[in-house]
This record gives C-alpha cells, sequence and structure tokens, in this order.
C-alpha cells in the first residue's frame, strides 16, 4: 500500500499513514442487512496515551488486565468509584519498534472523548506520562465484517465483544488512493447504519446512548460477557461493586437484542432478529419524553400494571436492544426459585409516534450470548 507503516498488534495490525477518500467511498445498501460490508466507525474518536508510567497508570482505571507487555488490542470499561459505568472503550497498544515509549491508542464515543481525557488528566498526578486527543482527520476508526469464517481485511483486529461479529481496523494518516483497502472500500463500502444494526442482532451495546454513564452497571451491559472484565484483577476503579457482583452471582437484567411487531403478526420465534426494512421508520427510543418502559401483555393485549419487565434502549426500524428482566422476559434462571416468565408470554411498548398503536416487544437471546452467560455465571447460581 502506498506510503503506508504496518505495525502487528498481536492479532491486530495497524496501518499508519493510510489512506483513502471518504467523500468518494460513499456507497450504500438500502433494503437488507448486507453480509459483507466496511465502514468508517465516525462515532468513535482515539486518544493517545504514552508514556513511562502509561501501563501502570491506565492498569488503575480499566476493568480489564494490561500489562508492560501487552500488545493485543482488547475492550475494557471505565467505572466510577461506586462500580456504575463511565465509558466503554478499546484499547490499542502499539508495539511499534519506532515509539521510544510505550504508546496505546484508547477508542471512546466522539461525544465522551473531551469527558475521558478530563478523567485521565484528574487521575493523572505524578505519573509521567502524555495524552492526546486524536485529530479527527488524523486517525480514525473501521469496522468491517463479512458472514462466514472469512476476512474482507486480513490483519484486522477480530472485534472480541462476540464471534463473528466482525473486525476493527485503526487507521490514521494522510490519504491516497491506492492499494487494496481502496479495493475494499470501492466493493464493499456501506452505511454507518449497517453496522449498528448488525450490533442489535448481535446484542452488543455501544456508547453513553445505550450505556448511559454514571448510571449503567458493568453486568447489566454485558461488559463481562464481551470480554471487556478481568475478574482475576484487583486494585482498579470501580473493582469493588464488580467483584461483589460476581461472588454473588446475581445479574438480574441484562440488554439483549428485540424485535418489535405489530400485534396482528404472529409472536417471533428465532433467536436473532429479522429486519423488517418496510418497518415504520419512526423511533420509539427517540422521544425521552416518553415511556420506554416494556410491561407484559395481557390475554387482551392490553399492558399489565405494576412493575416493567424491561426498558427499551434504542433502535433501527424494528430491531433494537433493550434491558429486560431476564426472570420476566426469557427462560434464563438467575435464582434457584427462578421467574414468572412461561413460554408464549407477550411483551408491549408505548409507541410515541402512534400512543394507540399495538406495538409488542420479543427479547432474543443469541447463542453465543446464553453460551457466555452459562459459562461465566453457571457456578455462581449453583451456590
Amino acid at each position: 500500500m502506498t506510503n503506508a507503516r504496518r505495525s502487528d498488534y498481536g492479532s491486530c495490525r495497524v496501518l499508519i499513514e493510510v489512506s483513502f477518500d471518504y467523500a468518494s467511498a460513499n456507497a450504500t445498501t438500502e433494503g437488507g442487512p448486507p453480509a459483507v460490508g466496511i465502514t468508517r466507525l465516525s462515532h468513535r474518536r482515539l486518544i493517545r496515551l504514552s508514556g513511562k508510567d502509561a501501563p501502570k497508570f491506565l492498569q488503575g482505571l480499566i476493568s480489564n488486565n494490561l500489562g508492560p507487555t501487552t500488545t493485543t488490542p482488547f475492550y475494557s470499561a471505565f467505572m466510577d468509584a461506586r462500580g456504575r459505568m463511565l465509558w466503554d472503550a478499546f484499547i490499542y497498544p502499539d508495539p511499534s519498534p519506532d515509539s521510544a515509549e510505550w504508546t496505546c491508542f484508547i477508542e471512546v464515543d466522539s461525544t465522551e472523548a473531551d469527558s475521558l481525557l478530563r478523567h485521565l488528566k484528574r487521575h493523572k498526578l505524578r505519573s509521567k506520562i502524555h495524552l492526546q486527543l486524536v485529530e479527527e482527520g488524523s486517525g480514525g476508526v473501521w469496522a468491517s465484517w463479512q458472514d462466514g469464517d472469512a476476512n474482507i481485511m486480513p490483519g484486522g483486529l477480530p472485534d472480541p465483544r462476540a464471534p463473528g461479529f466482525g473486525q476493527r481496523i485503526l487507521l490514521s494518516g494522510e490519504s491516497s488512493k491506492g492499494g487494496p483497502f481502496r479495493e475494499v472500500l470501492d466493493k464493499h463500502m456501506v452505511d454507518l447504519k449497517w453496522y449498528h444494526l448488525r450490533r442489535y442482532t448481535y446484542g452488543l451495546p455501544e456508547g453513553p446512548k445505550e450505556i448511559p454513564p454514571t448510571s449503567a452497571l458493568p453486568m447489566e451491559s454485558n461488559i463481562d460477557l464481551m470480554n471487556g472484565i478481568d475478574f482475576r484483577k484487583g486494585c482498579y476503579v470501580g473493582q469493588e461493586l464488580t467483584i461483589r457482583t460476581k461472588h454473588t452471582g446475581v445479574v438480574r437484567k441484562r440488554i439483549l437484542p428485540i424485535q418489535l411487531y405489530h400485534g396482528s403478526e404472529a409472536l417471533p420465534s428465532a433467536e436473532v432478529p429479522a429486519f423488517d426494512p418496510q418497518w415504520n421508520s419512526n423511533d420509539p427510543s427517540s422521544d425521552a419524553s416518553q415511556s420506554k418502559d416494556i410491561k407484559q401483555l395481557s390475554d387482551d393485549g392490553t399492558m399489565k400494571k405494576g412493575r416493567a419487565a424491561g426498558k427499551l434502549i434504542g433502535n433501527i426500524g424494528n430491531v433494537g436492544l433493550a434491558l429486560c428482566r431476564l426472570e420476566m422476559m426469557t427462560d434464563i434462571r438467575v435464582s434457584a426459585e427462578g421467574g414468572s416468565w412461561k413460554p408464549g408470554m407477550e411483551f408491549g411498548v408505548q409507541y410515541p409516534v402512534a400512543p394507540d398503536a399495538d406495538v409488542r416487544v420479543k427479547p432474543m437471546i443469541p447463542a453465543w450470548l446464553r453460551a457466555r452467560e452459562q459459562q461465566m455465571w453457571a457456578k455462581q447460581k449453583a451456590n
């Protein structure tokens, strides 16, 4: 590739001084979600952290484990002292021999980059580190995917949050117009919404709208299931509540993918939401003044009174994410006595743009999520 220097990040290859023309890479896909795609994650920003004390400094602030010899990128979280979520993040260590000191890039939602930078500076104290917000034109993150085993961008980081979800590619530098990356863009570039839709079908929350800072809990947000927490690690901000929750083994709510459907339609039976491009495009989660509570429905289709079974977080058409009470909305048991869920139960949400519409909600449990939940929490449930 023209003007490119490649640095291996373990399983990830970061392309430095790479090259693309954002304006011409604007192909879109209409209809259903594409099986193959690549898109720039314009909603994410990078912070560069370097310095002699950088590994130790970052180790005390994140939920995953980082050592001075770590070279593989990983997913993690920043929490407050109460164990509540602040930011979900990807950490990209840079093992380039050209680096005079330890360096990494921290990927976070673009609307929270300044807040995270202030957070890091506040904890700096006497640590010998350097912090810099990477300019949007100087670096960015891309996502690619292809259903099946093949990867359309060899060398990208397999997204650790869920198997088969796709890859992340860290790119920076001036643009040029040649090379294999340009060829992939010309062939497979899609709109960003398809990345978000793919996230929803996998059940992967991301960013402050889906993981609200200072209120969301890491396990309810699936940070543990998405490989973002090392429970063997100690001495980081937010550790106490996180470890206590792990030892008690009780996580009663989790974010799950959901499918919206009308009362005139049959209850969906699949484990993965089926996107309907004809679904009303108005977003029931877009108006914060409207209730997003999900409640069980009576036999006549009316919502039952009492506490909500879940809360709608976001959606694209008829596919979205919801924070669900597991024993009320699914067959997952988190206690010995079990919950109230029974096969055939239906749940509804008030649709703000059409309050009288009969909009129903079906939570889904992807195979990867069910397997990891059972693997990580089965022992605690048995005790």
